[in-house]
């Protein structure tokens, strides 16, 4: 009686250590907004406003920055976004004229599942 007591013990000890640990630590990504010119074109500078709302939580991420072309956003939880972009792109045309001007770029849905690295491309609409 008393070893059977032991053993039931140690398994309950076993168990109970065993069951504390964190089985689920990935819940973070790093997403990468990669904006394209609706024409020929090379993109030289990006000023941007960045605004992503999770979908099921109906959370809101802000960023605004500049860039070349890609925005970076890390420490991401995973899941669905819809996504607006609104700034300033100056470009060099095909026929090597700059251009300035406003621009918008959105999504309704965009998923952000994977561990590493989730890239999505949107088309900015260049407003003049």
């Amino acid at each position: 009686m008393r070893k059977s007591l032991i053993y039931l013990m140690c398994a309950f000890a076993l168990f109970c250590v065993t069951s504390c640990h964190d089985d689920y630590n990935d819940y973070m990504t790093t997403g990468h907004i990669v904006l394209t010119l609706p024409v020929d074109g090379e993109i030289e500078t990006i000023q941007y406003s960045v605004k992503m709302m999770d979908l099921n939580s109906r959370n809101t991420i802000t960023l605004a920055g500049v860039t070349d072309g890609t925005i970076t956003v890390e420490n991401l939880f995973r899941g669905a976004y819809s996504i607006n972009v609104e700034g300033v792109v100056r470009y060099a045309s095909s026929d090597a004229i700059t251009h300035t001007g406003p621009f918008r770029a959105q999504s309704d849905y965009v998923s952000m599942v994977e561990l590493d690295d989730n890239s999505i491309s949107l088309e900015m609409i260049l407003m003049n």
